[in-house]
């Protein structure tokens, strides 16, 4: 793991999942590209980069649209084998356990993440992050 750089952000998403990629679409109406790298590069909050094979694999972290919100996210490539999975879900528990300590730098009263309906993987993801489904947002998005 290490801190997120442009480079390994441009990595993954140019070679992100085909799910990760509908979700993107789902949620800004646009072809994920070299853009939505440098937007995650961008990111407002804490953001990583853990490593398969001392390669990018996955990038995340955590985005502060709100000064009262925090809005998790994960962008991975194909083929991240289950000893890595671990890893990532470690760390975005380490992540959500800081941004819920009130004394903490990033502490933010609620936390989300948008997972795209139907795409179970993230959905489980989202649940050993302890994360509770609230509901379906309808009429976001391109449709």
């Amino acid at each position: 793991m290490r801190d997120l750089s442009l480079a390994d952000a441009l990595i993954v998403c140019s070679d992100m999942r085909p799910e990760d990629a509908q979700c993107v679409r789902a949620m800004t109406g646009e072809e994920p590209g070299e853009w939505f790298a440098v937007d995650r590069w961008k990111t407002t909050g804490p953001a990583w980069t853990a490593l398969q094979d001392g390669e990018p694999w996955v990038v995340g972290g955590m985005s502060f649209p709100t000064a009262w919100t925090g809005l998790l996210w994960m962008v991975a490539r194909p083929g991240l084998r289950l000893h890595s999975w671990t890893k990532v879900v470690r760390l975005g528990r380490t992540l959500l356990v800081n941004a819920t300590n009130p004394a903490g730098e990033h502490y933010r009263h609620r936390i989300e993440a948008h997972v795209l309906q139907g795409w179970r993987g993230a959905e489980r993801f989202a649940e050993r992050m302890g994360l509770k489904y609230e509901g379906t947002r309808n009429g976001c998005g391109s449709g």
